[in-house]
């Protein structure tokens, strides 16, 4: 049996688009100066390191509306239970990020964690994963970053979020 390199790469199509849906809190300090982040980050390589994720990943913050041009994340019911899952349980979980991938969706548990979009239709399959957390003090520069969080979601889609996970944020 002979096969393709058409039907080869046919047959891993999106499995390079399928990402990790994290629950991150982030403190930044230069000096006296603290900034802090907490919500959802986008990756499609969980297994977090100082020196690429320390200032490598949008946080996308907690919201109680993440609507129309609201960017965020909200999570039913929303209750905080600390680092590292932050978040527990998960039985909505919507997030907005405007114009960037992955957009704006919704995760639900009664649906068997249907990823559904804006339209309502199916946009992916994720899976309840919480098994990695995080706990990283890193020095970058003159910047000290302390990166706590889990990991919420794997999910299977065709959104890209690739060239979008690695948006260094200047605040930070």
């Amino acid at each position: 049996m002979k096969l393709s390199i058409a039907a080869l790469a046919a047959a891993f199509t999106g499995a390079a688009a399928d990402f990790w849906l994290l629950y991150l809190h982030r403190d930044s300090s230069t000096g006296w100066v603290v900034v802090s982040h907490s919500g959802g980050a986008f990756t499609n390589d969980p297994d977090l390191k100082c020196d690429r994720d320390a200032k490598g990943h949008s946080i996308y913050e907690d919201a109680g509306d993440v609507s129309g041009s609201q960017p965020g994340m909200r999570t039913v019911p929303g209750i905080f239970v600390g680092a590292p899952l932050y978040r527990d349980p998960l039985d909505v979980v919507e997030f907005n990020t405007l114009d960037n991938a992955p957009g704006h969706h919704t995760i639900y548990k009664d649906r068997d964690y249907a990823m559904v979009n804006v339209d309502g239709y199916k946009s992916g399959q994720c899976y309840l994963n919480r098994s990695y957390t995080y706990s990283l003090d890193c020095d970058v520069a003159e910047t000290h970053v302390r990166l706590s969080g889990s990991s919420m979601f794997f999910c299977e889609s065709d959104i890209d979020v690739a060239n979008f996970d690695f948006f260094i944020n200047e605040d930070i």
